[in-house]
C-alpha cells in the first residue's frame, strides 16, 4: 500500500513544493483541538508516518492512530522530560502496531483507522501543513534513468565542527541546517541544533522536532516517507534541497564519510545523471562535506527502508 496525505491552510499549500489538499476541519475542545485523517486497512509491516507543522505560534501536539479495536499513542511533540511518564508511547493489547519515536509500524494486517491529532489548545492553528505517508517499511524501487534536477548547494557544513560532546549524534540538526542556510544564510547552524533536541529520547534526530524547528523560521514544511524518486525529483526541480535519511552497510556507498550506518541524515540538493549530488555533514570538515554518491546505491541506502525525507518550502 502507497498512500500520502497532506493538508493546509491555503498559503501554507501553496508553497508546498508536492501536491496538497484544502485544510481539514479542526474541532475546537476544552481538552484541545483536534483534526483526524481517514486511513484505509493497512497490510503488515508498513510504517505510517504523521507530520504536523504549526505557524506563526507553535504548541504541543500528539498523535494517534485509533480503530475500532484499539488506540496507538506518539510521544508529545516537543516531548516532556523522562521523569513525566504521562503521554508518551502508550498502546493497545492487540499488537497490530508498535509506536516508535517519530511513527507507527503496522505488526499486522489493520483495519480502517483514524490518525487523530491534538494540539495542546482548545483553539485550531490559523496555519498549520499536516501530513500523512503510508508505505511498507521495507521495498526496492527502481532507480531513475537519465534524469538531471539539480537545485543551488547548500552552504557546507561538517558535523564533526560542533561541540566534541555531541558531534558524533547531530547528523538531522546540521542536515536541515543546510536545507534551512540555502535559502537564509543568517540562520545560525548550532541555534538549530538546539532547537532538534528531544527531552525524553534526549537525542537530536527526532523527526517531528525537526519540523517544528523549521516552522520556528517561518518554513511550514514536512517529514514523508518517500516511496519513490518522483516526488523528490518535483522538489529538486522547485530548486529545494530535501534531507534524506539513510542508512547503509559496509561497502554499499562508496565515498561515504561513514563506513556503514543504521541512521544518517544528508542534505540533497540534485540529481546528475547517474550521481546524486549530497552535502554530507558526517565529513570531517566542511570541505568534505560536498559528495557525489551513486544513483543507484543511494536509492538503496535511502528508498529501500522508510524513504525518510525533510520537504522545506521557500521562505
Amino acid at each position: 500500500m502507497l498512500a500520502s496525505y497532506r493538508h493546509g491552510d491555503r498559503a501554507s499549500a501553496d508553497k508546498y513544493p508536492l501536491a496538497t489538499a484544502a485544510a481539514l476541519p479542526w474541532r475546537a475542545a476544552a481538552d484541545g483541538a483536534w483534526c483526524e485523517v481517514a486511513l484505509p486497512s493497512c497490510p503488515a509491516a508498513h510504517i505510517i508516518v504523521p507530520s504536523l507543522s504549526i505557524g506563526p505560534e507553535s504548541c504541543a501536539y500528539q498523535v494517534t492512530l485509533r480503530t475500532a479495536e484499539g488506540h496507538w499513542t506518539l510521544q508529545d511533540v516537543p516531548s516532556s522530560p523522562p521523569s513525566s511518564r504521562g503521554r508518551a508511547h502508550s498502546r493497545s493489547a492487540s499488537g497490530a502496531v508498535s509506536t516508535h519515536i517519530d511513527c507507527f509500524h503496522t505488526e499486522a494486517d489493520l483495519p480502517a483507522s483514524h490518525l487523530r491529532f491534538t494540539l495542546r489548545r482548545a483553539e485550531p492553528p490559523p496555519r498549520h501543513l499536516l501530513a500523512v505517508s503510508v508505505r511498507p517499511l521495507e521495498m526496492h524501487p527502481q532507480t531513475p534513468q537519465a534524469i538531471r534536477a539539480i537545485g543551488p548547494q547548500p552552504p557546507a557544513i561538517s558535523q564533526m565542527q560542533g561541540p566534541q560532546d555531541i558531534q558524533q549524534r547531530i547528523c538531522s540538526p546540521t542536515a536541515l541546517a543546510m536545507m534551512l542556510k540555502a535559502a537564509d544564510a543568517g540562520i545560525d547552524w548550532l541555534d538549530v541544533v538546539e532547537r532538534c533536541f528531544d527531552q525524553r529520547t534526549q537525542s537530536y534526530g527526532c523527526w517531528p522536532m525537526a519540523v517544528r524547528c523549521a516552522a520556528g523560521f517561518g518554513r511550514l514544511g514536512a517529514v514523508e516517507a518517500l516511496p519513490a524518486w518522483d516526488p523528490a525529483i518535483q522538489v529538486l526541480r522547485a530548486g529545494l534541497p530535501i534531507v534524506a535519511s539513510i542508512d547503509f552497510a559496509a561497502g554499499e556507498l562508496s565515498g561515504a564519510p561513514l563506513p556503514k550506518t543504521a541512521g544518517h541524515l544528508v542534505t540533497c540538493y540534485g540529481v546528475d545523471g547517474d550521481a546524486v549530488l549530497v552535502n554530507d555533514p558526517a565529513a570531517t570538515d566542511a570541505a568534505g562535506v560536498p559528495r557525489r554518491y551513486d544513483l543507484e546505491a543511494f536509492s538503496r541506502a535511502w528508498l529501500c527502508r522508510r524513504g525518510a525525507a525533510y520537504i522545506m518550502p521557500a521562505p
